[in-house]
């Protein structure tokens, strides 16, 4: 019992971070991390497991860019370094991956929306003309 009271101090000492770091040009825009809303860019997100994450950052006026972002395992965190790193050593160590998104300006419509439109008063000008009216 003492040998394992003595064992819980050096159990918990050791610690790792690991952090995705999303920014965006320009700043400000919704971000969502696999599909769940987690804030505006910048923005620090922490994670436990590594893979590929989806990440989105949308931002009105301007296209909404999704990127598939991989966050591999340092090597200090593979078997069976990550038990030294996770377990023993009495320092806390931060993988940080940095990524930034680039919006683009949606592309303006304003003349396709303005002939549209016109169409559209032509169309109903001559709905309201009797049958037999001249076009």
């Amino acid at each position: 019992m003492r040998l394992l009271l003595a064992l819980i101090p050096l159990l918990s000492v050791g610690c790792v971070e690991r952090l995705l770091e999303i920014r965006s040009d320009p700043p400000g825009a919704d971000l969502f991390v696999d599909g769940e809303r987690v804030g505006v860019t910048p923005h620090v997100h922490p994670y436990v497991w590594y893979g590929t994450r989806e990440v989105t950052v949308a931002m009105p006026g301007y296209r909404t860019e999704r990127k598939m972002v991989a966050l591999n395992a340092p090597w200090w965190q593979i078997f069976p370094f990550d038990l030294f790193t996770d377990v023993l050593l009495p320092v806390k160590l931060t993988d940080k991956l940095d990524v930034l998104v680039t919006l683009r300006k949606e592309a303006d419509e304003s003349g396709a929306l303005n002939e549209t439109l016109e169409r559209a008063t032509e169309a109903r000008r001559k709905a309201a003309l009797p049958p037999d009216a001249p076009k």
